[in-house]
């Protein structure tokens, strides 16, 4: 079975309104032969475990954006990366500003040591149109604190994280980056009166005047502090190119600051824009627990914020922007790998280990003394337990440390990191992560999503795809692709598995599934226009004997990307056709007849046919690569679909084949798929 299945439901249920008046959808610009493997992030210094979701300033792109890139050329003593990398490896495309409103993007660091700022890099995904240009600063933060000393609380994020701008238009509610009055906290909106700043908020950037070139904001300002500003545009830095760094030396001086500062990378879209698209976009991923503080912002010039407000929002993303650093003081261990703990069904103790490394640029002994892990159950406010670690492989500046985390119980939540202490009393902690001790439900079937989560959220793998209800309501336990891949284990506990990969599958488990369906009288649905392609090598033909495709999907022969005749087609949408009398869309025919004998009249008066398209580009995010099928003799076709895609009118091509997108069918064990 395909996505197609999938489609229909989405078509059915998706009738509200999503947070789009920003929305914009694109898609990866290649062909069929698709290379899917992740690229690697840049950097090894911070790690999140996070999931992205749907948002209004986010473009559909793709994942896994970039390689890593450390640039070499700055000749620095004790070097280090500020940046953060994505859990994944990769960074999701594309989180778009427009030119010449004034908006712009910030990304926040803390100085792990004293250090001198060598170079930054800040690549652009995406350059629209008319005249596109980015100017960057480099500001000494008051953010993430108020005006009262308190850091802000991450509850103050997205809509409820308005910090204001400056000089607010009382008509308009507009407002600028920088300029004379800073709208104090709990000033009301005028683009969206029921919006309030948040209580002692301050400009992000600064509160005291730095010197620098024109079009710069001063507040907090530390470069550039020559008469030339840090500009780049589309010729100068290509978009997807990520090896444009700019020295700091080359536009002043190169700033100096102390541990614990935080320094924020600055981009305003400061081009005039123009043409149909002038907008811009940058690479993006979810920060969710990565610090005790958000760490990206985003300034709207307009009235476009999360909160319907313009000026400065705290955003639960991050985006990528990066620092090369020379560091002149002692610092906290660092964390260069740590062994993931997903979730899982065992009880049992589990081994943690991790790759701690330890320096001191200042010349006094450098060692690291002790890594702890510490856990708690159920809650961030129980009782927290320590253990441990000892080191097994290297030295205190360079080791390996292992340890156990204690088994626990069947749907308990385990909320853990690590603290490694150095020579010096100095500590560094990885982000509070998360797992939980999976409980297989009596009677219910399994989800497993095997795909980024739809819209951000797990959920609505049952909720969306099946039914509208609380998820204990829907009948379906689920895993996630962020638990890792099935396993026997998992499999053994049901009858009946939906395998969703939409926008997947990040997991091939085809030993599992054979193994599971040896037993007789399973039940397996897989929907996914790749899931057929990731196995095969998008090679089209007859599908290879005893393969989970063949023997238990009973598909005969593939045939990948029946959509895709040019570019740009991964973002069109097909068109498909229900079968008369047929007892999976037998219903969804009649009531499409019904609805065309009814005729609906459009706004012009042109009566409306009613058919039936494939577009996950617009309800997923994801990109169009139908593929069409072959059945086996066991099998019946519940579904066709045409190649190519709808032209504007909303037509297929003239001479478009029909394919088989949808079959189903018993084999001789009892199994159904």
């Amino acid at each position: 079975m395909s996505n197609k299945l999938i489609s229909i439901g989405l078509m059915l249920v998706l009738m509200w309104p999503l947070a789009a008046n920003d929305l914009k959808d694109s898609s990866l610009p290649s062909s069929p032969g698709k290379d899917l493997v992740s690229l690697p992030g840049i950097g090894e210094d911070l790690v999140i475990y996070s999931n992205s979701s749907s948002d209004q300033d986010i473009v559909a792109a793709e994942n896994n954006a970039i390689p890593g890139y450390i640039p070499s050329g700055f000749n620095r003593g004790t070097d280090d990366t500020l940046a953060y990398v994505p859990a994944d490896g990769g960074w999701n495309a594309y989180f778009y500003g427009y030119q010449a409103i004034g908006d712009a993007f910030m990304t926040c660091f803390q100085m792990p040591a004293d250090g001198i700022i060598k170079g930054v890099n800040v690549p652009i995904y995406f350059w629209g149109t008319g005249d596109q240009q980015i100017t960057i600063s480099l500001h000494k933060l008051s953010y993430p604190y108020g005006t009262d000393g308190a850091m802000y609380s991450t509850a103050n994020v997205d809509g409820a994280g308005w910090l204001g701008g400056y000089d607010m238009d009382a008509t308009t509610g507009w407002m600028t980056s920088s300029g004379a009055e800073y709208t104090a906290g709990g000033t009301a909106g005028v683009c969206n009166e029921a919006s309030a700043v948040i209580a002692a908020a301050q400009d992000p950037l600064g509160t005291t005047d730095g010197t620098g070139p024109t079009g710069v904001p001063s507040k907090g300002l530390i470069w550039p502090d020559g008469f030339t500003a840090a500009t780049g545009n589309p010729e100068s830095q290509p978009a997807e190119d990520n090896s444009v760094w700019y020295a700091t030396a080359d536009y002043g001086s190169e700033p100096e600051l102390m541990a614990g500062d935080w320094v924020g990378v600055l981009v305003q879209g400061s081009g005039a824009g123009g043409g149909d698209d002038p907008t811009l976009g940058f690479y993006y991923e979810a920060a969710d627990g990565l610090v005790d503080s958000w760490v990206g912002l985003k300034f709207y010039g307009e009235c476009g914020g999360t909160s319907g407000n313009g000026g400065w929002h705290i955003r639960h993303w991050m985006f990528n922007m990066s620092l090369a650093v020379e560091l002149t003081g002692d610092r906290g261990p660092v964390f260069v790998d740590v062994g993931a703990l997903p979730t899982t069904l065992s009880q049992d103790d589990r081994a943690v280990s991790a790759h701690v490394t330890d320096d001191n640029p200042s010349g006094e002994a450098a060692g690291v003394s002790a890594v702890t892990l510490s856990y708690q159950l159920d809650s961030l406010t129980a009782t927290v337990n320590s253990v441990s670690l000892s080191m097994t492989d290297g030295s205190s500046e360079d080791g390996t440390w292992e340890g156990t985390m204690p088994g626990a119980s069947t749907g308990q939540t385990v909320y853990w990191n690590l603290t490694a202490y150095d020579n010096n009393g100095n500590a560094s902690s990885t982000a509070m992560t998360s797992y939980f001790i999976f409980e297989a439900t009596a009677g219910n079937d399994l989800i497993f999503n095997n795909q980024g989560r739809l819209y951000g959220s797990l959920a609505y793998s049952a909720q969306l795809y099946f039914y509208w209800a609380a998820v204990s309501a829907t009948g379906f336990d689920i895993w996630d692709a962020s638990y890792g891949g099935m396993n026997d284990e998992l499999t053994g506990q049901y009858s009946a598995i939906v395998e969703l990969a939409g926008t997947g599958p990040n997991y091939i488990n085809d030993d599992e599934v054979t193994s599971w369906w040896a037993g007789g009288d399973k039940l397996y649905i897989v929907c996914g226009d790749e899931w057929l392609g990731v196995r095969s090598g998008w090679a089209n033909g007859e599908t290879a004997a005893g393969s989970v495709a063949r023997e238990v999907l009973g598909i005969a022969a593939e045939y990948n990307d029946v959509n895709y005749g040019a570019a740009g087609d991964q973002e069109g949408i097909s068109r498909l056709m229900a079968l008369d009398g047929d007892a999976y869309s037998g219903p969804l025919y009649a009531f499409m007849q019904n609805a065309n004998a009814d005729s609906s009249i459009d706004s012009t008066g042109a009566v409306v046919m009613v058919s039936l398209n494939y577009d996950p580009f617009y309800e997923t995010g994801g990109s169009n690569w139908l593929d069409g099928v072959d059945a086996v003799a066991s099998h019946t076709v519940n579904m066709t679909g045409l190649g190519g895609v709808l032209d504007t009118n909303g037509a297929p091509l003239a001479d478009a084949e029909t394919y088989n997108v949808m079959i189903s069918g018993q084999a001789g064990n009892g199994g159904r798929s």
